[in-house]
Order: structure tokens, then sequence, then C-alpha cells
């Protein structure tokens, strides 16, 4: 049995369950998709902008480790308070993230290796077994319409070990874990560039290199456990982050975009500046913010957009396989790059749609048979 912990924030019963929803957070799930979704489609973007995408992925990065570092602290108030059992919490856990996850992920995988989409076959077992950042890591390439696979890797390993370290660790250093998460994250990207100073790619994608960003939201996490979602962070430290986000960000993806400095540090801005939004929309922004966040289009676009992500980039391959058959072989691509952009992009919401109203949402709504408390 864990040592029961000091923290004088201690939510209880269906309050724990209602803080993993907030609906500003599903807003920034849709920036961050269609951020990653801009990048993919558009060659402009591709050329000029090239860590736009990776600001996408480290959102998301920054939503997953608060998100599911709170669930994991609320688990871990259960078993300190007599409720349950370590091995009860983490069965649910791994059950809950199981349903959401996997059957849309090999759904995808095998649609797209029985099609035999661009690059599918020859990473398939790599993709099956959340391996496909280590591949790539290895050859220092991006695979294709395949190469967004990296992230889900990145989070599947994240899964796998992050709930041990919260649950067992005594409370005193716990908080000292997560910094040393933070920490290890530009620690390892510098290593990675010293020991391999050709093969950035390896600097990005291994698990390690994106602890700086998990651990930002999951410091996040740990700071609302404790001291209450409203005394989080000082309002200074808010402004500081949004002020980073609105100038250091946007200058690091335009102005900085290759180089040491953007590997190493700029994750790092990014998290902290990601972790102060996370933090604004989590206890919901008003004004135009808010406004923005609240709007509804943007809120659906993150309930769904773990099926964009997943099918967005298999647009390059089937769009212009419809356009062909649409044109009678006249064309494959449109000349104006926005129609394109905006072509490969209704395409994608209609993938993600179906899989959602056919396939996940089915299917995720039997984790309601599987509650944290007994």
């Amino acid at each position: 049995m864990l040592q029961a912990g000091t923290a004088p924030f201690r939510a209880s019963g269906q309050a724990r369950e209602a803080e993993s929803h907030r609906p500003q957070l599903d807003a920034l799930r849709g920036l961050a998709v269609l951020t990653v979704m801009l990048y993919h489609f558009s060659p402009t973007l591709e050329a000029h902008a090239p860590d736009l995408g990776l600001a996408g992925v480290r959102l998301f990065f920054g939503l997953s480790g608060f998100l599911i570092t709170g669930i994991l602290l609320r688990c871990r108030d259960r078993i300190q308070d007599g409720q349950s059992t370590v091995g009860f919490q983490l069965r649910r856990f791994y059950l809950r993230r199981s349903l959401r996850i996997f059957p849309a992920f090999y759904a995808t995988l095998f649609l797209a290796a029985a099609l035999n989409m661009d690059g599918a076959r020859p990473t398939f077992w790599w993709n099956c077994f959340y391996a496909s950042n280590f591949q790539m890591a290895w050859h220092g390439s991006w695979p294709g319409i395949m190469s967004h696979f990296w992230s889900l890797a990145v989070e599947e390993q994240f899964y796998l070990i992050w709930p041990w370290l919260v649950l067992f660790a005594p409370p005193r250093r716990l908080p000292q874990l997560i910094g040393l998460a933070c920490v290890l994250g530009p620690v390892t990207r510098a290593v990675s560039l010293m020991v391999a100073p050709d093969n950035p790619v390896a600097a990005v994608v291994l698990t390690p290199s994106c602890l700086d960003q998990l651990g930002a939201g999951a410091l996040l996490a740990w700071l609302w456990h404790t001291r209450g979602a409203a005394a989080a962070l000082p309002a200074r430290w808010r402004r500081t982050g949004l002020v980073l986000l609105m100038t250091a960000v946007p200058a690091q993806i335009l102005l900085w975009p290759e180089g040491r400095w953007s590997i190493v540090l700029a994750p790092v801005v990014q998290a902290v500046a990601f972790a102060a939004l996370i933090d604004g929309a989590g206890r919901g922004f008003g004004g135009v913010v808010g406004a923005g966040l609240n709007w509804r289009p943007l809120r659906w676009t993150g309930q769904i957009s773990y099926g964009l992500y997943l099918l967005h980039n298999f647009s390059h391959w089937w769009g212009p396989r419809i356009l062909r058959q649409l044109t009678n072989y006249r064309q494959a691509y449109f000349t104006n790059e926005a129609i394109h952009v905006l072509y490969l992009t209704l395409l994608s919401f209609g993938a993600a749609t179906t899989s959602w109203y056919l396939w996940e949402r089915p299917l995720n709504r039997l984790k309601s048979r599987i509650n944290y408390t007994a």
C-alpha cells in the first residue's frame, strides 16, 4: 500500500472523474491536429515552416502528459485511501487506454497494408509493436505517409512506463521525478546530436527526447492536484507562458526552423508555452480566446482528433486516385495549393468522421463499464 500523500488538495468520488473532461481542452486537440494536417498538406509550409508539424505534435504531448498524469494521480488517491489496490487501478488504466487506442490504430494499419499504401508494408511490424520511432531513428529518415506514426509510438511507450512511476514513487519524490523527466528531454536531444550530428531525426523521435513536453503537462497536473486548479500556476507564470506562445514559438517556426538551437532548446520553450495554454484552457479562458476555444466545430474536431491524426496522411494516397476517377483521369491534383489543401482536409474529415461514428465511438462507450472504482 502506498503511503498517504501530503497534498492539501484531494479530489474525491465522481468529482475525480469529472476533472478528466474539460471542453476547451478538446479545442486544443483540434488546434493541434489541424496544425499537423496543414503542415502535411501544404508544400509551402513544409518548405518554409518545417517545425510547424512538430509544434502540433508537442501540443498533443503536453495534453497527454497533463491528462494521463491527472488520471494516475486520482488512481493513486484511491489506493492511498484504501478504496482500491495498485493492481486494480493499473488493470483499469490499461484496459481503458487499450479500448480507446488499439481498435482504430490496428484497423488503420491493416487497411493501409491491405491497400499496399506507400510504406505501409515495409513498416508494418514496426508499427504493430509501436516501435516505428526506433526504425526512423536508426535510418534517420521519415517514411512517407507512415511517418506520423512515430508520435503514437512515443505515446504508447510513455503509457507503458509512466503509470508505474507515478503510482509507486514516494510522494515527496514525485515532483522531482517529473522535473527529471523535463530535464531529460533537452539533454537527450543534445547528446543525440553530439553522437550523430547528421541524424536530427533520432534527436526528435525517441521517447526520452520528448519527455520535456510530456513532463511539462505532467508537472501541471501535479500542481493542479496538490494546489487546486485555481492556484496551480501564478498569474505571472501564465502570462509569461502565453507571451512565449505568441512570440517565441511562431518566431522559432518561421525564422529559426533549423539548427541545433531549434532541435535542443526550442521544444523546451514550446513545452512551457503549451503548459500555460493547457492551464488556461483547463480552467476555461474567457473573452475572445474563450469564445474561439468554445466554438463547437473546433471542439468537435478535437473529439475526432485521434482518427484525424491516424488517417489524414493517407489522403495523399487516396486523394489523387479519387480525383482521377472524378476527372476521367485528366488530373490527380488541384493546381491551386489552397484548393488542394482544402480537398485533402475534407477527405480526412470524411474518413475520420466515418471512423468515429461507426467504429471509435461505439467502442469508446464501453469504457463506461470499466470504471476506476470497484
